[in-house]
């Protein structure tokens, strides 16, 4: 027996997306009498759970469309960072001794540090995550995992204001290996060690992201 467990936050009207363009969320419903409805949505497409490619930090980089669902679907180890302190940043040492060597070439990697099941739609999000070190996503890269999902904002630079393209070295060191990133995931926490995960995405043409509906299907027994 197999359960599915969510792993994508709700996304409610007026949600705030990435303060790099503090867009909200918009919902625009109509409604006809009878009843029909239909509705439209406004919102940065970093909004929630989402999938990036190397466009979001590439001149010419790869568009999201062009990511193989393959590429975000398999067998998912799951590095248990926890507890993190806000701000913290995490290196190559703590991902290797949350990994424990289970981890195989082609592996989902899911970093879980509970940041984002607690904290997202605060004002805290954003400036007080944890992060990732230049090294921490070095050391991820050389794994050559399929994707790497996170709970927490792990580029340190996106946390502050001011920052410019260049200093975004997590994210260009991921995403320009080929490596797509899913941010934004929740409910970490009700996983075991290795499950099957899905961040099936929206197929956007030409653009560097798009939201998801990741989850996670782990059996009964929690192996």
């Amino acid at each position: 027996m197999t359960r599915i467990v969510d792993l994508s936050p709700t996304v409610p009207d007026g949600f705030r997306g990435p303060p790099s363009t503090d867009v909200g969320v918009r919902f625009e419903t109509s409604v006809k009498p009878g009843y029909w409805q239909s509705s439209l949505a406004s919102l940065n497409v970093h909004t929630g759970c989402h999938v990036e490619s190397g466009l979001h930090v590439e001149d010419h980089g790869e568009a999201i469309d062009a990511v193989e669902l393959e590429r975000v679907v398999g067998s998912a180890v799951l590095l248990d960072l926890t507890p993190v302190e806000p701000r913290a940043l995490i290196g190559p040492s703590e991902l290797a001794e949350a990994a424990g060597g289970q981890i195989r070439a082609g592996d989902v990697l899911l970093l879980r540090t509970d940041w984002t099941s607690h904290a997202l739609g605060t004002p805290d999000y954003f400036p007080l995550s944890p992060a990732l070190t230049a090294g921490a996503a070095e050391w991820l890269v050389e794994r050559a995992p399929r994707c790497v999902g996170c709970d927490f904002i792990e580029e340190p630079a996106a946390r502050d204001p001011g920052w410019a393209a260049p200093d975004f070295v997590v994210h260009r060191t991921i995403l320009g290996a080929g490596i797509p990133l899913v941010e934004g995931l929740v409910g970490l926490d009700a996983l075991p060690p290795r499950c099957d995960f899905y961040a099936p995405f929206v197929k956007l043409a030409g653009i560097e992201a798009a939201p998801a509906r990741a989850f996670a299907v782990v059996s009964e027994g929690g192996s």
